[in-house]
């Protein structure tokens, strides 16, 4: 790694660092305050409603109906739409600002000529997104541990549980992170990188809730990278599946070699 280019990337990264982190943070710490008002008409209209049943039950893993209590509740917040949008918006907007956006801005070639190898480059660009996606994982567990205590709660989030979720989302979020430094090592437009690497994250979602929600389905649900990310089992259980994170990682590791590979290989096209 080459400090100076840590250093750079991470005063542009950090803009939507210091927005999208304590974003999320309050978000969860809202959610802790709903719960504590609201558990019993939200558990009433999951009962009378089996459609809004369902589609928790396929954000969060399992039926929630089972695990009413706080901690189970809390599960929703780790698994979101707000929070993985969050989250996607920093690592894709990360992951391809340098591989893909210097060659769309026509600065590559500047880059490029400084007296660094590309693979330290990339790795180095690498470090910074990883920084990012350890801060956005944590955010929620830091926002939970915080409402908790700010509300009048009947019984205490288990806080141990919810950190084992936040590193599932953790190594979730490096394989995404991944898969967008792959995608923007064979591009040369950075808007055509972040619309196909956010197309095969929102396929992966896609499948996780149809393998939930659609027995036709559930065959395929492998396939996506949400299947190996389900906040409310973890909760129940109190351990991360290890097949899931072997999945995660190994897709992590594929993704970043091949993107290396090819960033190294590649031609610069010429402004």
């Amino acid at each position: 790694m080459n400090a100076a280019i840590v250093r750079k990337t991470l005063r542009d990264a950090m803009p939507l660092l210091v927005l999208l982190v304590p974003a999320a943070i309050l978000f969860e710490i809202a959610l802790v305050f709903m719960v504590s008002a609201y558990a019993d008409q939200i558990t009433d209209v999951w009962r009378s409603l089996s459609f809004a049943r369902e589609l928790i039950g396929a954000m969060v893993g399992d039926d929630l109906l089972e695990s009413t209590t706080p901690t189970g509740l809390m599960s929703i917040g780790m698994a979101h739409p707000i929070l993985y949008a969050l989250c996607w918006i920093l690592l894709l907007t990360n992951c391809t600002r340098v591989t893909v956006g210097e060659i769309d801005r026509g600065t590559a070639d500047l880059l490029l000529t400084l007296p660094v190898s590309r693979s330290t480059l990339y790795t180095s660009v690498s470090a910074v997104w990883l920084l990012c996606a350890a801060l956005i994982s944590a955010a929620p567990w830091c926002g939970i541990w915080l409402g908790s205590r700010l509300a009048a709660l009947e019984e205490p989030i288990r806080l141990a549980p919810m950190g084992l979720v936040a590193v599932n989302l953790f190594v979730l979020n490096v394989a995404i992170g991944a898969l967008a430094m792959m995608v923007s090592s064979f591009l040369s437009r950075r808007g055509l990188a972040v619309g196909i690497a956010l197309g095969l994250v929102l396929v992966s979602f896609l499948l996780g809730f149809l393998a939930q929600a659609w027995p036709a389905a559930e065959g395929f649900g492998f396939l996506g990278l949400l299947h190996y990310y389900q906040p409310l089992p973890i909760v129940r259980s109190g351990v991360i599946p290890a097949h899931a994170l072997l999945v995660l990682g190994a897709v992590a590791v594929v993704s970043w070699t091949v993107g290396l590979w090819q960033f190294r290989r590649r031609d610069i096209p010429a402004v």
